[in-house]
């Protein structure tokens, strides 16, 4: 078990170095759909490195929820792809004129802080439940509902931050998208 432990506390780091470099604060809907999918990654790949570490049973459990994290992954980018769709019909119906994102740069960097630091809690969060699945404390049933319970909970409190409906709409989608991958 001690193996277990010690290549998920190194990989784990690796997962949240990753996930928490420096990320961008969303100016739009579309940005907040790249989270997501980024997201989606994440969380997938630390459900294949619980795989790697596991056995029987175990190893397809993960191997099932990993599978499950690139479905809500392309749940989200079809979304996306219709948002752009969106946009790039309002540009040709305009003449060609450039869409300004909703959200100022200047605005964006006062929210950058905040925002960064519920990323961080969640990065948290989800090591800590990760250790717990690697000593084997919790299931891997257990630690899918921690996550989602998570990853919800942040995008709630991310779009909190935000004074513009349309990123609020944006989480509000991923949310559900979230709900209904359950």
């Amino acid at each position: 078990m001690a193996k277990v432990l010690e290549k998920m506390s190194n990989y784990s780091c690796e997962s949240v170095a990753n996930v928490t470099q420096p990320v961008p604060c969303p100016r739009s809907m579309n940005d907040v759909y790249s989270t997501g999918i980024n997201l989606q990654y994440y969380i997938g790949d630390i459900y294949l490195q619980l795989a790697e570490v596991s056995q029987g049973e175990l190893k397809k459990q993960y191997k099932k929820m990993a599978v499950a994290e690139l479905e809500t992954k392309q749940k989200i980018g079809e979304v996306n792809n219709a948002r752009l769709n969106e946009l790039l019909y309002h540009f040709y119906n305009s003449g060609g004129a450039i869409i300004e994102p909703p959200l100022s740069s200047k605005q964006s960097k006062a929210i950058q802080p905040f925002y960064n630091r519920i990323m961080d809690t969640f990065t948290k969060q989800v090591e800590s439940s990760l250790v717990l699945a690697a000593n084997g404390s919790i299931n891997p049933d257990k630690l899918k509902s921690m996550i989602n319970y998570d990853i919800i909970e942040m995008y709630t409190n991310m779009s909190k931050l935000f004074k513009v409906d349309e990123i609020v709409k944006a989480f509000s989608i991923l949310i559900t998208i979230r709900q209904n991958a359950r």
